[in-house]
């Protein structure tokens, strides 16, 4: 073999390895489970950064312009909700912008209000609704509920 031909199959292979070095420690992670994402046993790099998940286990409509929802924090972080859009079956929507609820700790429950003007729509039994909840780090999460 020609040592140019050698000196090539050196190059790409340091440019593979080195490739797949970066993809290892920027993350998704192949190699570690996920761990960036899901916080995998067995990962070589820590700390794993955590992940926000929610839970709404029970809603209650108290008003025409108040509901109340059980929300689990079903999550590996601590979460603080920041706003939400309530919509109704015909597309009606309200939403608050400017909204703050108490730091919910990894499996907290907690009884958060849904506080709508009544203008757009009003809440009532057996109708359903998209509620969409956005965290301080900008994640949404949305559910469909039936009064």
């Amino acid at each position: 073999m020609k040592p140019s031909s050698i000196l090539l199959v050196v190059i790409a292979a340091g440019g593979v390895l080195g490739g797949l070095f970066m993809w290892e420690t920027a993350g998704p992670s192949p190699l570690c489970g996920g761990c960036y994402r899901y916080n995998a046993p067995g990962c070589l790099v820590t700390p794993c950064p955590g992940r926000e998940s929610l839970n709404i286990e029970t809603s209650q409509v108290n008003s025409p312009t108040n509901m109340t929802l059980s929300v689990r924090n079903m999550g590996s972080v601590g979460i603080t909700l920041t706003s939400y859009v309530v919509k109704d079956s015909l597309d009606n929507q309200y939403a608050n912008m400017n909204w703050t609820t108490p730091f919910m700790n990894p499996n907290q429950l907690v009884a958060i209000n849904i506080i709508i003007d009544g203008s757009a729509f009003t809440f009532q039994s057996k109708n359903t609704y998209n509620i969409a909840l956005t965290t301080a780090r900008n994640n949404i999460f949305t559910f469909t509920l039936t009064a």
